[in-house]
């Protein structure tokens, strides 16, 4: 293994505290304080080799990572920077012998928060523990916490090539209906598929078509909700709870705008709260920001489907920055660093009420190959409730690869009530559209 520091970029020296950030996007540059700290990050050397030289010329050192095989992280495995943690490890005590102890592990994403967690465990520092990432990872531990809890969790069982046929045939038994098969570690509905029924499930383990790592769940009804904020020593200090229009399975695999628009149901929005406080406290999740799924069942029941302790994808932390003026990047750096808060004090999406309800949407990117955009329509007809917009130009070449969230363009739209912002984004679907060809071959160098 190389663990080559071949960036060595900041030649100034740094008064403040060795910060240690395990993977890096340059979209969270706006979130680090380069001047105040020396700020190292280790990284895959394609990841690395992504960063823009000024950014990279921000770090102390940019510290390379060898993966086995693939060589980066891809988006079908999350798990990767877990499963090399003693590569991580020794990159990280080389930085230490060069800039001193580190002060401080950032782990932003949902496949460094638990190398993270194991990196702080190893140098003794404070923040968020391994038990507690465990728990916001691996979807059958955080199930089990949570239910031995009380909260009303979907019928799951961890499956494998090595399930036995009578313990699917007892959960076939529980939850007859249609059956989530889910990897344990994964996000964005990556690797997710839905069955018809438990007799499916059978029948695909008698196929030998069970893969290692993987959950079984019922199917629950009912609409589904984000919900984004802050938690420091243990109190929510923000809280925003956002409905999804669509799902993220569907997104992905049927080609589906996903859209979440803010409720204005005061007591639906308090009990969601008190929920997600139950959730939080059950897990030992204490300063982090934190992204959590549940059901609202058209029973009126609220039902835990899953949480990270970092902050959502797709337009979520957009949204949030855009509207409320939370900055959820920045809010993990500074709870990863044990510092206080940057939200001054507690509150909730309903404490602001210009727009009262407001959303993301993003449309989806459905394509095998690069393709060019040579027209685009509808803009010129966006409602005027829209707050903010992520479109390509023409000329831009899209691909529908390399990408969690692959979309022809992105919106933000608020409005008097949930009905009306939700009006507007069935209107922006209906009229925006883009024009595209198939883009030139790269030119060999």
């Amino acid at each position: 293994m190389s663990a080559g520091t071949d960036r060595a970029t900041a030649t100034e020296v740094h008064a403040g505290q060795h910060i240690v950030h395990v993977g890096f996007h340059a979209s969270e540059a706006h979130a680090v304080d380069f001047d105040a700290d020396r700020v190292t990050v280790v990284l895959p050397r394609a990841s690395a080799a992504r960063l823009p030289e000024e950014l990279a010329a921000r770090f102390a050192r940019v510290a390379l990572l060898d993966l086995p095989a693939s060589g980066d992280v891809s988006n079908a495995d999350l798990d990767t920077y877990d499963r090399n943690f003693d590569r991580i490890r020794a990159v990280v005590e080389s930085l230490a012998a060069e800039f001193g102890p580190p002060a401080a592990i950032v782990g932003l994403y949902e496949h460094t928060t638990l190398p993270a967690a194991r990196l702080r465990e190893h140098f003794g520092l404070q923040g968020t523990s391994v038990r507690t990432a465990v728990l916001c990872r691996d979807k059958v531990p955080m199930k089990q916490a949570v239910a031995a809890a009380g909260i009303p969790v979907p019928r799951f069982l961890a499956v494998g090539p090595d399930t036995g046929r009578a313990e699917l045939e007892a959960f076939a038994h529980r939850a007859p209906g249609r059956v989530v098969l889910k990897p344990r570690s994964q996000a964005a509905s990556i690797g997710v598929h839905i069955l018809d029924d438990a007799a499916a499930l059978l029948g695909l383990a008698a196929e030998g078509g069970l893969e290692a790592g993987y959950e079984a769940e019922e199917f629950i009804d009912g609409s589904i909700y984000h919900i984004d904020g802050v938690v420091q020593d243990g109190t929510l200090r923000w809280f925003c709870a956002s409905r999804y229009l669509d799902t993220c399975f569907d997104f992905q695999h049927g080609n589906a705008p996903l859209a979440a628009v803010t409720p204005d149901d005061p007591a639906l929005v308090a009990r969601i709260r008190a929920f997600t406080t139950t959730v939080l406290r059950t897990l030992g999740l204490r300063d982090s920001v934190i992204h959590l799924e549940l059901f609202h069942t058209p029973g009126d029941e609220l039902v835990f489907l899953e949480i990270g302790n970092r902050f959502g994808g797709a337009g979520i932390s957009w949204h949030q920055r855009t509207v409320f003026g939370v900055d959820l990047a920045r809010e993990a750096v500074l709870a990863c660093m044990g510092r206080p808060s940057e939200v001054s004090t507690p509150r909730t999406m309903l404490d602001h009420r210009d727009p009262a309800s407001s959303g993301w949407l993003y449309l989806p990117l459905n394509v095998p190959e690069p393709r060019v955009v040579s027209r685009i329509t509808g803009l010129e007809d966006l409602p005027d409730s829209v707050l903010g917009s992520r479109v390509p130009a023409v000329g831009d070449v899209l691909r529908g690869t390399g990408d969690v969230w692959p979309n022809t363009g992105g919106f933000l739209v608020g409005g008097p009530s949930p009905t009306e912002v939700e009006k507007d984004m069935a209107r922006i679907v209906d009229t925006y559209a883009l024009t595209t060809a198939p883009a030139a071959p790269a030119k060999e160098e």
